[in-house]
């Protein structure tokens, strides 16, 4: 048996199921939506609401039950199908 040694951090987020009826992608802050999920310790957090921080390269996300989070550069998100 041959031993691969992976992060906790990464193992946790392959295990985790995407939300359903999404398609993974990856976004930039200004393609970002409203409705996308983004996974934000350990759960994924739908996007109720954003602002602008300025820029088009900056976002503050918005979601229901956790604090505001600023988008500030490219990542994966889950976007509905």
């Amino acid at each position: 048996m041959q031993y691969v040694h992976q992060s906790s951090k990464v193992a946790r987020a392959e295990a985790l199921p995407i939300p359903a009826n999404t398609v993974k992608m990856h976004s930039t802050p200004n393609e970002v939506r409203i409705g996308d999920f983004v996974l934000l310790d350990g759960r994924y957090q739908r996007i109720r609401d954003m602002r602008s921080a300025g820029t088009a390269s900056v976002r503050v996300l918005h979601f229901v039950g956790r604090p505001p989070w600023v988008m500030r550069k490219a990542r994966t998100i889950f976007r509905p199908i």
